[in-house]
């Protein structure tokens, strides 16, 4: 289970470094949508470390965040992308970005409840 913690550990990693990229290059709420997307996008520099580190300091309160955010993220991607708000959605195209945040989060919603279940043990053993 741990190998899994390690990959939503990584996973969360290149998405705050994506944030942060996105915030350092080009400002805060910078991108054209609605302005609880751009608060929200910008909240993610935040909260994918956070819950990087809660799923080794505090595994079931870093995999619930884990989970929140990305549904949330996909559902808010998915919404962005089809809206059109940084072109029109190319019929039976997925931009590769969603591609493979679909395909984390599809990870992340398979093994949780497998990683959830084990979770009371692995806190036994680190103690």
């Amino acid at each position: 289970m741990r190998i899994i913690l390690l990959v939503y550990t990584i996973c969360l990693l290149v998405g705050t470094y994506t944030h942060a990229r996105g915030l350092v290059h080009k400002g805060f709420l910078a991108y054209p949508v609605p302005l609880a997307i751009g608060l929200y996008w910008d909240a993610l520099t935040v909260l994918d470390p956070l819950a990087a580190v809660l799923l080794w300091w505090r595994p079931k309160a870093g995999l619930w965040l884990t989970l929140a955010i990305m549904v949330s993220d996909i559902s808010v991607n998915t919404a962005v992308y089809l809206a059109g708000y940084f072109g029109p959605p190319v019929p039976h195209m997925v931009p590769l970005t969603l591609f493979d945040q679909a395909l984390f989060g599809l990870f992340v919603l398979v093994t949780a409840p497998l990683v959830y279940k084990d979770l009371p043990l692995m806190n036994d053993q680190t103690a």
